[in-house]
């Protein structure tokens, strides 16, 4: 048996080890961040400033992600001259896999592997897709977990270009 004071420490540890993976809530600022593309270019944080970012999780074998990346492709055609980003965060294991399903679909939005610093910041994600979109402003506006399809992606973010 533990002693007495590891039988108390323990709820404790608990919940701060629940409170460093909390998820942002819409309306909380979202702290800004570079992310390493696979295509070997850094998307630094200033760039992404002032403009309304979607920031996807997503996994090649989901089925549900590979259904809802063509119509983030149509969305992000259609507003990217509105100064729209998408940011495509792979929670997949291998690299290699991200790097080929990405090229045999051409998406042209970018893509990178999820690294601790996002799961810092949004959360640990272990069943895609998930959805952050993040206002000019650098405050969460939506957070969505699973399916959302283009529509009720396209009505959160009018109102934010």
């Amino acid at each position: 048996m533990f002693p007495q004071s590891w039988r108390l420490l323990y709820p404790l540890l608990f919940l701060l080890a629940g409170a460093a993976q909390a998820q942002p809530a819409v309306g909380d600022a979202i702290p800004a961040f570079d992310t390493q593309l696979l295509d070997g270019r850094t998307l630094p944080a200033k760039s992404l400033a002032g403009k309304p970012v979607l920031v996807v999780f997503w996994a090649t074998w989901c089925p549900t992600c590979r259904k809802e990346l063509p119509e983030l492709q149509k969305l992000y055609e259609k507003y990217k001259a509105a100064g729209f980003e998408i940011l495509a965060l792979s929670i997949d294991a291998e690299r290699i896999e991200v790097d080929e399903f990405w090229q045999d679909h051409r998406y042209t939005f970018p893509v990178a592997m999820r690294t601790a610093r996002h799961s810092e910041i949004f959360g640990v994600t272990r069943a895609p897709p998930r959805f952050f979109l993040i206002g000019r402003d650098g405050r969460l506006a939506l957070r969505h977990f699973g399916a959302i399809g283009y529509q009720q992606l396209e009505t959160a973010l009018k109102p934010l270009l």
